[in-house]
């Protein structure tokens, strides 16, 4: 430091010995120059003086506490990193906490550090029983111990918790590397939790901070009306991605069916509409098979309200295990028997469980606890198989799961960012809601928590939230703002998010799927994939008695998407979601075409170079459904017809339409479909579907179909 110093000064006196030669003008602005660099110059050496360490390594111990069913919990590697019980106070199983509530002698643990620094302060996160610590010793590069706090007089703290910030009277001449502790367990009874031990070369206090979005400006939390909230409880509230439709589990209702135990709550679930503004619909109790004489609720429900994910394994019996459950909405507007679904080598060695359906139905996230688990409960990932099983759960790692409990994830529209509560990490109180973002495929690598803020979260238990596809809206059970002017305790609420804790924004593509040929509605499975790979990314139910569907696609790619049902050719469509930025709403019908001779089909989402026959990698996935079609119907022949708009001269265009059905021939025979049953014919520009010429009218008119000639 002496030495970038001596050279600061020789650089100010060649400067000011420079002025004397220029001009007023050049001086000033030169002064200027001169002090922005000055002061990111002063701005970077005083981030760097306030740098805290964090202990990232434990070199020795006296003891620790171990319980063989919880193998990680209170061991001394949770007094490793930052703070992830302060500010909070409880004894929490992140924290280090010796052997015995009391010993005969003093308890230590010696820590490491990343790298050696000159030491300024010492901070120690006493997240329970505070008060035990009665030295401090520190470790120069040699392993020469030096002692710069010793407490005669332990005695405990009225917090029970604290952050015990020691201050040097002036910076270590020596590098530290580490730091050993002892704790006087005889005058501080109980359980002492150390929760980290952080160093740094700064005067400015070490804290311990919630990861939290600065300055979120929540709005006020809104209670839903009593067409929601009754006098009874309202909990696990799960909104529709659409904000639409709103399930949730009410306790004890004289209309609930009767709990199989006696003495035991019954729970029911129900449903209420958001019809606008602040009017819900009157809640109605869902009928019999979803709801029985045991504990029914909702884990999740899919963007067109038409498949719920059910807690729970129904069983033919009428009785119930430990899984979960799907049901589909029917042609009468009730739902199917509960259809348990197959996770492979699934246990849970917890007495309860929370589980989430990812709005794409590809992807399952639940909170069990495993062989493998970190600590109480962790998040795990599990994924659709083409079996329709599901795979084997995976851990979702350390970002997310600590040596505490975490529970009721919520995974949004984008299918990136996750929603869960915690208490193994800082927050508020004893359960708090976070937000993390995905960062790769792995499903493992995850943005750090966020806490959702004190509006959101309490000094209780706050947990089971239910975020909508725009990510405008958080649905809750929360005693904290009830009605004193009704009986129940637990309410139903919603507050907006700001959008720094927001999804990234979606597309909700909805419609009707029809007939083609008589525009009556039908029931259908939704396909949609990512262009131009083609990959499967999700599906979704058209309802069968409306026909109405309804896909949340997330941004940042391009998306081809169906209808498919027996006995009909598909009509893709198509949608660009590159370079999204805001929540879009957008209507879209989809059709399906009989099998029939004479029926025509467009082939939407097939692509050609500009002015050429070279087919774009965008076009295999439909092409490859074309070819699936004809292996599946043997029988049936087509006719490839090829068309352009209305531009250019005409000759050209019919040749330029007579090479790209050609192309497309070409590419079936390559996938092993007989050349005599498809036959090509070439339009050009003579039949167009419109004659204006702006460029969705060109678009239009630019088009492939097929026509089913025998059948």
């Amino acid at each position: 430091m002496q030495s970038k110093l001596y050279f600061l000064i020789i650089f100010i006196a060649d400067f000011f010995a420079f002025l004397r030669k220029v001009s007023f003008t050049f001086f000033f602005r030169t002064l200027s120059i001169f002090g922005v660099v000055l002061f990111f110059h002063s701005t970077i050496f005083a981030q760097s003086n306030n740098e805290v360490l964090w202990a990232n390594k434990v070199i020795d111990f006296s003891s620790e506490y171990f319980d063989e069913a919880n193998p990680t919990q209170y061991t001394a590697k949770q007094i490793l990193g930052k703070p992830n019980v302060l500010p909070a106070i409880w004894q929490s199983p992140c924290a280090w906490s010796p052997a015995r509530p009391e010993a005969r002698q003093d308890e230590w643990i010696k820590v490491g550090f990343e790298k050696a620094i000159s030491v300024k302060q010492v901070a120690i996160a006493e997240s329970f029983g505070a008060g035990a610590i009665s030295a401090i010793i520190l470790y120069d590069l040699e392993g020469k111990g030096h002692l710069i706090y010793k407490n005669q007089r332990t005695e405990p703290v009225s917090t029970q918790g604290r952050m015990l910030n020691v201050f040097l009277k002036e910076k270590t001449k020596y590098k530290v590397n580490a730091v050993k502790i002892k704790l006087n367990t005889i005058d501080v009874g109980g359980w002492n939790n150390i929760d980290a031990i952080g160093i740094s070369s700064s005067e400015t206090p070490i804290k311990a901070e919630i990861n939290i979005a600065k300055d979120i400006p929540f709005n006020k939390v809104e209670r839903l009306p009593q067409t929601v909230n009754s006098p009874y409880n309202e909990i696990l509230p799960i909104i529709s991605p659409d904000g639409k439709t709103l399930f949730f589990d009410r306790k004890d209702h004289p209309k609930n069916m009767p709990s199989i135990s006696a003495g035991k709550e019954n729970d029911d679930i129900w449903v209420s509409r958001h019809v606008s503004d602040t009017i819900w619909t009157e809640a109605e109790r869902l009928n019999e098979p979803v709801n029985n004489s045991q504990h029914n609720y909702v884990c999740s429900v899919t963007p067109d309200g038409n498949v719920i994910l059910l807690a729970n394994a129904y069983l033919p019996s009428g009785k119930m295990e430990q899984g979960i459950s799907i049901s589909y909405k029917t042609i009468d507007g009730s739902w199917s028997f509960p259809e348990p679904l197959k996770i492979k080598d699934f246990y849970n060695t917890d007495k309860y469980a929370e589980f989430c359906l990812a709005p794409n139905r590809k992807v399952l996230i639940m909170s069990v606890r495993r062989e493998d688990t970190y600590g109480s409960r962790d998040l795990y990932i599990s994924f659709l198989q083409r079996d329709n099983s599901w795979s084997v759960p995976k851990n979702m790692g350390t970002t997310l799961n600590s040596a505490a409990l975490e529970v009721s994830p919520t995974l949004s529209s984008d299918n990136k960012t996750l929603y869960f509560a915690s208490n193994g990490r800082s927050g508020y109180g004893s359960m708090d809601m976070y937000v993390s973002r995905r960062l790769d495929d792995t499903w493992t690598n995850w943005s750090e928590p966020m806490n959702l803020g004190n509006v959101l979260n309490s000094a209780g238990w706050d947990a089971g939230y239910s975020i909508d596809a725009s990510g405008e809206y958080a649905y809750f059970s929360s005693s904290k703002h009830s009605d004193t002017n009704t009986a129940s305790k637990l309410d139903i609420y919603r507050a907006k998010l700001h959008v720094e804790v927001r999804p990234d924004p979606v597309l909700l593509i909805s419609g009707t799927v029809y007939n083609s040929k008589t525009k009556e509605p039908i029931g259908a499975e939704i396909l949609y994939e990512m262009l131009p790979v083609g990959e499967e990314t999700g599906t979704a139910q058209a309802d069968p008695q409306t026909g109405n569907y309804k896909i949340a696609l997330p941004p940042n790619s391009q998306y081809g998407f169906l209808a498919k049902s027996r006995g009909f050719v598909s009509v893709s469509e198509n949608i660009d979601a590159r370079g999204n930025e805001v929540y879009k709403e957008i209507k879209r019908n989809l059709y399906l075409t009989p099998i029939e001779v004479g029926q025509k089909i467009r082939l939407n989402n097939v692509f050609f170079k500009r002015g050429t026959n070279e087919l774009l990698k965008e076009s295999f996935p439909e092409l490859d459904r074309l070819v699936i079609f004809m292996l599946e119907n043997p029988t049936v022949t087509i006719e490839v017809e090829g068309h352009t708009d209305l531009e250019g001269i005409p000759t050209m265009n019919m040749k330029l339409s007579a090479l790209r059905v050609k192309a497309i021939q070409d590419y079936l025979v390559r996938q092993k479909i007989d050349k005599k049953r498809v036959e090509t014919r070439p339009y050009g520009s003579t039949q167009p579907i419109t004659r204006q010429r702006d460029e969705a009218s060109k678009k239009l008119n630019r088009r492939v179909e097929f026509k089913i000639l025998s059948y």
